[in-house]
């Protein structure tokens, strides 16, 4: 939700940003507008671009904390629940944050009839709400439109609202929120939740997590360092196996920090967790310093299931990978185990238990690790190389400048020849750069790239651009290779490429609003 905020309400500075963020994005928020952390009132809230909510908070002093927390429980919460939590606002007039906050949590206590069309779903609703679970065959035999006149006839507590008629059923409302630690919520997606627990309260931080976030709630108990509290790890999603080479002599807080060093890696996996541990299957890593360093050069590596020998290697290649036009005729004039010898003999590669596996990188920091438990050798030299393919580039534009030098919006696009676009080079490459996520600092697009193949070990890296040929503005993707990619595998990668070009680039800048797309 858009929520337009200030430091106080005489503050000249003022800002609307999107509700919730992370809490790093909150804290450069806070620093931009001279917000201090605290617990009391420290943001003024100057309105909303749904007015609903500014009917709740508009003018009024708030913690930017409490109405973090605030907005992470309606991120959680359906169109339809939104919609009885302003009816419930309304008639119970809530004075503060903690109010708003509990209120989130008590919205089972409530029905909102704002539809009387249809009596007999209007009674499920009812009732369902009030037991909260209920088996299917009960509710298919609940006499809906009965039950619903029932509550409506019987009710005297129904309040009218602008959202529709609300009803309190019997449900006892619960204060969860004390006003000081915020109730246990995961927001986001999390590989582990940890209770900070002192002074008989508890805090929750869910790894991976910021200092900000560490410090926050630490604040919120009233106490100024880790140690000082009790740490309880509550659920865990990191893998057993990278669990199980934690030390056990270490203390709470070196555990949390281990935990959080690699939740942030795990994290940043995303779908690709189960193919990192059949990495750590194959490779064996001992602690959890060499998870990490595994993690950075994790796609580097390609696996070959099953595959524990040369001959093995050498039938797959050629006749399951690809790189072939296999004709099963000629398996017996093929020597398979020698053209996997051959072919092992000029990869980074060995067999381990699970199978075959084929490292494509230069991170001589794997040495020790690889070589120790594979056998494997990474070249004392391997310079990534650099790759650049190029494309058309087409860019139309929707704003021109007339004949009296005023800009103008045109109903249909206009394309822009190469001679008019060159001038504007600086700009492109701005939108480009200011398309880029941070999800793609290391990798670039490849990110986005999901299959566990060659391409994806030997391409470490590409990014867009643009670039001048001769006397023609040229779209540039741009390669960072650990090794040589054959014939097929330049094919694939440049069908992704094509992909990912034909979305383009919006920008508006001296060119008005305009489409670059690379072709």
């Amino acid at each position: 939700m858009n929520i337009t905020i200030k430091k106080s309400s005489d503050d000249n500075k003022i800002k609307t940003i999107w509700f919730p963020m992370e809490e790093d994005k909150l804290q450069e928020v806070c620093n931009e507008l001279g917000i201090e952390i605290s617990t009391g009132a420290n943001c003024y809230v100057e309105g909303s671009r749904d007015e609903r909510f500014s009917n709740i908070l508009a003018d009024k002093n708030v913690n930017i904390d409490e109405l973090n927390y605030l907005m992470k429980r309606f991120d959680g919460l359906s169109p339809k629940e939104i919609e009885k939590y302003y009816a419930t606002a309304f008639a119970e007039e809530p004075k503060s944050m903690a109010d708003l906050i509990n209120l989130s949590f008590n919205l089972h206590c409530y029905n909102l009839i704002n539809n009387f069309s249809d009596f007999n779903k209007i009674g499920k609703d009812i009732y369902l709400t009030e037991k909260m679970a209920v088996a299917t065959k009960e509710l298919d035999e609940l006499d809906g439109e009965e039950y619903a006149m029932e509550v409506i006839k019987s009710n005297k507590s129904a309040t009218v609202t602008p959202y529709g008629v609300l009803y309190r059923n019997s449900n006892e409302v619960e204060q969860v929120y004390n006003g000081k630690q915020f109730p246990p919520y995961g927001w986001k997606e999390s590989m582990a939740t940890v209770e900070l627990k002192a002074k008989d309260e508890s805090e929750f931080i869910y790894l991976p997590c910021s200092d900000i976030e560490i410090e926050k709630a630490l604040m919120r108990l009233g106490v100024s360092y880790l140690q000082d509290c009790e740490i309880n790890i509550d659920s865990d999603n990191h893998p057993d196996s990278v669990l199980e080479m934690i030390p056990k002599n270490i203390t709470s807080m070196e555990r949390v920090d281990t935990l959080n060093k690699v939740a942030s890696k795990f994290i940043e996996m995303k779908g690709d967790i189960q193919y990192f541990e059949r990495l750590m299957e194959y490779v064996n890593p001992r602690t959890t310093d060499e998870v990490l360093l595994l993690a950075d050069s994790m796609y580097e590596f390609e696996l070959f299931d099953g595959i524990k020998d040369a001959e093995d290697y050498g039938r797959y290649m050629i006749c399951e990978s690809g790189h072939f036009e296999y004709d099963h005729n000629l398996e017996d004039y093929i020597d398979f185990k020698r053209y996997g010898q051959v072919k092992m003999a000029n990869e980074t590669g060995a067999f381990s238990n699970k199978g075959c596996i084929v490292y494509h990188g230069c991170n001589q920091k794997l040495s020790n690790i690889l070589s120790e438990n594979l056998g494997m050798e990474i070249p004392k030299i391997k310079e990534q190389k650099t790759m650049k393919l190029y494309m058309p580039l087409t860019i139309t534009t929707y704003e021109i400048e007339n004949d009296y030098g005023y800009r103008e919006t045109l109903n249909e696009p206009l394309e822009l020849g190469n001679y008019e676009i060159v001038e504007y080079i600086d700009e492109i490459i701005d939108a480009i750069e200011r398309d880029k996520l941070p999800d793609e600092i290391n990798r670039g697009l490849m990110h986005y790239y999901d299959g566990h193949d060659s391409v994806n070990a030997k391409v470490a890296k590409y990014e867009f651009s643009v670039e001048m040929v001769e006397d023609e503005l040229m779209g540039v993707a741009a390669l960072i290779l650990n090794e040589h990619l054959n014939k097929n595998e330049l094919e694939k990668i440049k069908d992704y490429i094509t992909g990912q070009a034909s979305d383009g680039y919006v920008t508006k800048n001296n060119m008005g609003q305009s489409d670059i797309e690379m072709v």
